[in-house]
């Protein structure tokens, strides 16, 4: 992938973290805008309340040196020089005043020496004597704060006085550009080192989804057959059911590829029974009456691999089915398949045995296994039947030349075969496997004693005889 493709796609609009950074480049404006004007709004205010502080103290200054004109009372007497500089040098931006009753001033501070003396009326209207005043004369540029007092004589005649205090807000708004611009950059700075870090929390915490989408890739490209590593919680039990999804469809198609073998090998037998009337010799009624029945055993096996292909496990076992006849039904289709061996079959199973459970799925047990004892076997076959402890117990010995120990749990497995010399696709013994353990049953093989193998079934059965 070019870089060119890999910033295209690492910005796509339909990307997780492409929507997040976005989401985060439009609200983190908005979020510090708003903070930072709460911080100017509360810094300009706390600025107001200091000036209000600083002109408060000033008015007491002047309160504490201020005395009235002996000569007249209706003066006040001021020192030449305040103990505050800014009073004493020219245009400093803080200015006293001093009104009489009429509102005329009668001093004003050395600062005020060039200026103008403001009306007394440009401040606040009358208030009561005692009540400090403080406000912002946005016109005049400037605060001003004033108090008004009656100051009586020795004769004890009151005289009103408004003492008057301003400051230009030029200092004020320094102050608050200073703060301003200092602030912006701050939040400017803060704002990108959040998007910084927002983009590498992003890049961290969905690390994790590109690690699955890898998984997911290898198991495409046939690397994996699941979803392997580990993840975190809240991906997990998403990668655990989809393991299991997984699972169930690899096994459903592992189900059909087994059912049509086993259709496959199914068919064999009726198959060879067809192909073994075949002949000039049989007679046209035996041959009608054998492709009736192979046909109809063909299309049990049909019906039957389809149902198993579509069952999740084996049904039937409400059923009854009696096996002498089956087994026997069995053994003489076998004898005209392989009847060049000439081999001969002993069924020793009483009429009143009962398999508890589907007709056709002891018909495709038990034919896989008498069908390897006739390919097998020399010349004799025992078949033996019986119940113990309510299962139905049977035995299939050949007179072969048996099985190895060694190789007795390999043959079970589908598509191993010991003898590769003879026709077959070592499925039978697997498909039997199957079948007894979808009814929880047993299967051993053992050697017969002389050369040869003996297969042990157990399954649900029962005796008819003693219900």
């Amino acid at each position: 992938m070019t870089l060119l493709a890999r910033y295209r796609n690492a910005f796509e609009i339909n990307a997780i973290s492409t929507r997040l950074l976005l989401a985060s480049a439009l609200l983190l404006p908005a979020f510090l805008g708003l903070t930072g004007f709460f911080l100017h709004s509360g810094f300009k205010q706390s600025q107001t309340v200091a000036e209000e502080t600083r002109l408060r103290s000033h008015l007491y200054l002047l309160f504490s040196v201020a005395e009235l004109n002996g000569n007249d009372s209706a003066s006040m007497q001021m020192p030449n020089t305040l103990l505050e500089p800014e009073f004493e040098r020219l245009d400093s931006g803080l200015y006293a005043y001093i009104y009489d009753g009429d509102g005329k001033p009668v001093w004003h501070s050395n600062s005020a020496a060039l200026k103008t003396v403001p009306a007394q009326a440009l401040f606040s209207h009358q208030r009561q004597p005692g009540e400090l005043i403080f406000q912002h004369l946005t016109g005049q540029r400037q605060f001003a704060s004033h108090y008004d007092v009656i100051w009586e004589d020795i004769n004890g005649d009151g005289h009103p006085f408004r003492f008057v205090v301003t400051h230009t807000e030029s200092n004020f708004n320094a102050e608050l550009r200073a703060y301003r611009s200092s602030l912006w950059q701050w939040l400017g700075a803060a704002g990108l080192f959040l998007i910084l870090v927002q983009s590498i929390i992003l890049h961290w915490g969905l690390r994790p989804l590109k690690q699955l989408a890898a998984s997911l890739a290898a198991m495409q490209n046939g690397e994996t057959r699941d979803i392997s590593g580990q993840h975190p919680r809240e991906l997990q039990q998403i990668v655990d059911n989809l393991n299991l999804v997984l699972a169930r469809e690899q096994s459903l198609r592992q189900r059909y590829r087994n059912s049509l073998s086993d259709l496959a090998h199914s068919l064999k037998t009726p198959l060879a029974v067809l192909q073994s009337k075949l002949t000039p010799e049989t007679r046209s009624q035996d041959l009608q009456e054998t492709v009736a029945e192979q046909v109809q055993r063909m299309n049990q096996v049909v019906t039957y691999q389809l149902q198993r292909a579509v069952a999740s496990h084996q049904q039937g076992n409400h059923q009854f089915t009696p096996v002498a006849p089956l087994v026997q039904r069995l053994v003489n289709a076998l004898q005209k398949v392989y009847r060049d061996k000439m081999v001969t079959c002993d069924v020793q199973i009483g009429e009143g045995l009962v398999f508890a459970g589907d007709e056709q799925d002891l018909m495709e047990l038990l034919g896989n296994l008498l069908d390897n004892a006739f390919k097998y076997g020399e010349r004799h076959i025992m078949v033996c039947g019986a119940i113990a402890q309510r299962q139905l117990c049977l035995t299939i010995q050949d007179d072969g030349s048996g099985i190895p120990a060694t190789d007795r749990e390999r043959i079970l497995q589908r598509g191993q075969r010991l003898d590769t010399q003879r026709p077959g696709q070592g499925i039978g013994l697997a498909v039997a496997l199957d079948i007894i353990n979808s009814y929880q049953g047993s299967l051993a093989i053992t050697d017969n004693g002389q050369p040869g193998t003996c297969f042990s079934v157990c399954l649900p059965g029962m005796n008819q005889a003693a219900t």
